[in-house]
């Protein structure tokens, strides 16, 4: 076994582990936000679950082409099928950073402007916002499927993806307006909404000594709750950021005329999809609230027990 079948072989097993736990992890958020869907939902819940969404549909749609490669040892579904799997993994990676860079800013423009509320998006503004940013995603995605660049094979051709190596001048100018709107931009919506909101909090905690007592500890609780709400998705943010950093920094790479290793491209893409199941543990980990939801929603099954007096009786236990 050659060195590029070993890690070919490494990389197929990882990703069907990504493909297995993002199927489980996010159907479990995508499931108990739904079963909740009559209780109080917050705004940013909206965000998330359309975020599970989109790495449930890349793990149970696109991962799975990458994974069948490995077996049939040759990519097997033809220029459709790569460009496919290219698009929709485009598509949906695009949707997961921009519905982070929106939390961003409405964790901002919350505790700048609606401190007291709990968020400074009503439903009907998320609802238009996640759907702007599907159609914002679209766009660019389908962009080399009408001709401006291109998908094709990469790497040990174990993945599709934008063909980042072409030389031809309109490509060019597709790939430096992906990296900067596509990665860059939010990114530097995230960390300014971030700066701002530390800047902010501070400023803010300094103010409360002027306050009467009662005032001062209702901002006080009311800061200390959404500076904790904005560090959870901190790390959500930093989920996908981290996982996806080293693959956007080899295709720029590549758009710049280096020679890259085709295992690193592979890997790189690879290590970039951890971020589909991470999302949904994190939320899992951090969230009190969604677990104990999550708890509440499990379906239960009825199983009859005799009383002492010889009549039935049915008590719930949680299903296993």
């Amino acid at each position: 076994m050659t060195t590029t079948q070993k890690w070919n072989t490494i990389l197929a097993i990882t990703q069907l582990l990504v493909c297995l736990l993002g199927i489980i992890l996010n159907g479990i958020v995508m499931f108990t936000i739904f079963r909740n869907k009559h209780r109080r939902i917050s705004a940013q819940t909206y965000l998330i679950f359309s975020i599970a969404v989109s790495d449930f549909l890349s793990c149970a749609s696109a991962v799975p082409l990458s994974i069948a490669k490995y077996f049939l040892k040759e990519w097997p579904f033809g220029k459709a099928g790569c460009q496919a799997y290219a698009f929709l993994i485009f598509l949906l990676t695009l949707v997961s950073i921009t519905h982070l860079a929106c939390i961003s800013a409405g964790k901002y423009l919350t505790i700048t402007r609606s401190l007291s509320r709990d968020s400074y998006f009503n439903t009907k503004k998320v609802l238009l916002i996640i759907l702007a940013s599907w159609i914002f995603s679209l766009c660019f995605s389908l962009a080399p499927l009408v001709g401006w660049s291109g998908y094709g094979l990469e790497g040990t051709n174990i993945t599709c993806s934008i063909k980042w190596h072409s030389s031809h001048p309109t490509d060019k100018a597709y790939f430096g307006v992906v990296i900067f709107t596509c990665y860059l931009l939010p990114l530097a919506v995230i960390m300014f909404c971030y700066f701002k909101i530390h800047k902010v909090s501070k400023h803010i905690i300094q103010n409360t000594h002027q306050m009467s007592g009662l005032a001062m500890t209702a901002t006080q609780v009311l800061l200390k709750k959404h500076r904790k709400s904005a560090m959870y998705f901190l790390a959500i943010i930093a989920a996908f950021v981290i996982p996806w950093t080293p693959y956007i920094t080899i295709a720029s790479l590549l758009v710049l005329g280096k020679l890259i290793n085709p295992v690193a491209i592979s890997a790189s893409k690879v290590f970039a999809k951890v971020s589909f199941f991470l999302n949904p543990m994190l939320y899992a980990i951090f969230h009190r609230r969604f677990r104990r939801r999550f708890i509440l929603s499990v379906p239960r099954s009825r199983r009859v027990v005799v009383s002492p007096i010889g009549l039935p009786s049915v008590s719930r236990t949680l299903a296993l």
